[in-house]
Formats: C-alpha cells, structure tokens, sequence
C-alpha cells in the first residue's frame, strides 16, 4: 500500500445529524485507513449540535475530507443519496456517524473486489452497545440472522447459492448495514434506495445488489456497528405510540415492509431464484398472515387506510375479507410451522 495512487480511489461517505457524540471517533478510523487513497465525503443534515464544528477541525488537518451542509434537511435516505453524489470515485464505502472500521478495513475489502472482479463486497460486522442499551434490546439484535453465520467462508457467493442461504431469513436483514458494504457507483441508482422503504432500505438495496449479480463475503468482524437508544433503528422500531403518525410508523415498520418482500420476492426479476427457493404459493401464504395479522392486532380502519396509500395496496388487499378475526385466527392455527419458520 506505499503507492496509493496505483489503487483506486475510494469514497467514504459519512452522512451526518446531530452526531456530535461520536463523530470524532469515526472520523479517527477513517483517517489512520491503511488504505490511503481515499476521500471523505461528509453531507451534514442541518445538524444543531457541534457535528460540524468537530468536523471542520479535522478537515483543516486532512485535504482528503470534504464537508457538504445541505440547505435542508433532506431526511436519512435523502442524505445517503445527497453523499454518493457528491463523491468522486466509482468505488462507495459507507459509514453512519456513530460506527467504526477496522483499520484496515477499506484496504481489505478494495483488494477483495479487485482480485475477485465483482462490484459488491460485504464485511462481517460486530455490535457495540452503549451503556443505555436494555438487556432485552441487545437480546433482540442477537436473535437476529447473523451475517458471518449465513456466509461463512471468505469468498464469492454466486445469486443462485445465496438465495438458498438467506431464504429462510427474508423477512430479517441478514446482509448488514451500509457501513458493511463496498460497491461500485456506476452499478448504482438513487432509485436503488425505495422511498416507500424506511427500516429495511439497506436491506433491499443489498438484495437487489447480491441477487443479481454475485458478491464477496469478508467473514472478519471489519465494522462496529454501534446500538444506542437515539439510533435510527430504534426510532423505526418503537412499538409504543401515542399519535396517529407512530401509529403509521409501526404499521409500515411491522407490516407493510414485510408485505413488500413479498411482492419484490414475486415481481422482481432479480429475485428469481428466492421465489423459486421459498415457492409462490407459500409467499402468497405469508402474505396473507401478515396482513391478517395487521388487522387483529392494531385499529382496522386505520390499517386499512394507510395501506390505501401505498403503491401495492391492490397486492396487500387482494382477497382480504371480513371477518378479519377469524380468519386470522384459521391462518395462525393451519399455518404454524410456516410462521414459525420464517419468524412472522
């Protein structure tokens, strides 16, 4: 790695609000990179803490970081976006504001894309969790798929192996996050990131990335992916409310996403070989389970009418008839083994 400019450039984009706690930190895995030839894009989202200030100072230090304040808040995805267009190589390497590589991270996963000629690397990651963090939260992330137990050699992993690997887990994120990934600009739309897609985005950007094209799995723990109370996983999987607006937050965390695999799984071309893994008619089972489910468990009505607005409202509602209770109640008897399965 003595002579940076013979590897490609690579972007790290940090995309930040109101970060200000940590931001020093990650900014101090970034800049000690064994890899050299980088360049850090930051895109600040109006932040009202001292995420900025923190950020300026290390600029003034290092020519490689590049700060963007947009103009308004353009909101988490808006954000991401706003920092792959901002940045000046084809290759991205994201990282949230609170979470941290390895040193040699970049170096590890640049090498692996080059040397295996693919446009999609995926790292293993660990949790960090702050002192706030409950027993049962931490419990919750590691009854999760875990990544580096699904994929676990370093090596390729072809669209048709990986379907297999992750079907039974569709419906859990069990690439990783963001922080996890390299990939190439150029294979990237910001239509890849669906505005309809808020807890699971990263998830269904990975999807649509490994499925249809293979990828490298990095079995060593390369990202630190830290859990704390105010993280944006937390805010997405609150499951008290007390407006009408957490109300359609839980329905569209909960259940609409869920009812989305669905349709990506039977619509998507790229996803071919997961709908011939899990079968048509068991995804049109689970379907139905999770928007009966939906229905017996929180205010119909309002279910009824957040689904209205959604772009595959004649998918989720298609059959669906009175008495919701009932038939829930069928489906959850007969289709035990199958909810149980797929954890629904």
């Amino acid at each position: 790695m003595n002579n940076s400019d013979s590897k490609p450039l690579v972007s790290i984009c940090i995309p930040t609000y109101n970060g200000g706690k940590y931001i020093e930190e990650t900014l101090e895995c970034v800049i000690n990179q064994t890899y050299k030839n980088i360049e850090v894009i930051i895109t600040d989202d109006c932040s009202t803490d001292d995420t900025v200030l923190i950020c300026k100072k290390y600029a003034e230090k290092d020519v490689r970081i590049k700060i963007y304040q947009n103009e308004k808040n353009l909101g988490l995805i808006g954000n991401w976006k706003k920092s792959i267009a901002k940045s000046n190589s084809n290759w991205i390497k994201f990282l949230f504001q609170d979470d941290l590589f390895d040193i040699d991270c970049v170096e590890i996963m640049i090498e692996a894309a080059l040397s295996n000629n693919v446009d999609f690397v995926l790292s293993n990651r660990e949790y960090i969790f702050d002192e706030n963090v409950t027993a049962k939260t931490r419990l919750s992330y590691y009854n999760l798929p875990q990544t580096g137990e699904i994929f676990n050699e370093s090596r390729v992993y072809s669209p048709e192996e990986t379907s297999i690997l992750i079907s039974k887990h569709i419906f859990h994120n069990s690439i990783g996050e963001p922080p996890t990934f390299l990939f190439k600009k150029e294979k990237y739309s910001p239509k890849d990131f669906p505005d309809d897609i808020q807890q699971l985005v990263d998830y269904f950007f990975a999807l649509n990335k490994i499925l249809a094209e293979g990828f490298y799995f990095v079995t060593r723990k390369l990202v630190k992916f830290r859990v704390h109370y105010n993280s944006q996983t937390a805010k997405n999987t609150k499951k008290t409310f007390e407006t009408k607006s957490e109300l359609h937050k839980h329905i569209h965390v909960y259940y609409y996403e869920r009812l989305k695999m669905c349709y990506e799984i039977l619509n998507n071309k790229s996803f071919y070989k997961l709908k011939e893994t899990v079968g048509e008619q068991e995804l049109k089972k689970i379907k139905k389970i999770i928007t009966y489910k939906g229905l017996n468990r929180l205010p119909v009505n309002d279910v009824l009418a957040y689904y209205s607005t959604t772009p595959i409202c004649d998918f989720i509602l298609e059959g669906v008839k009175k008495p919701y209770y009932i038939r829930y109640k069928i489906l959850k008897k007969r289709h035990k083994k199958l909810r149980r399965y797929y954890k629904i």
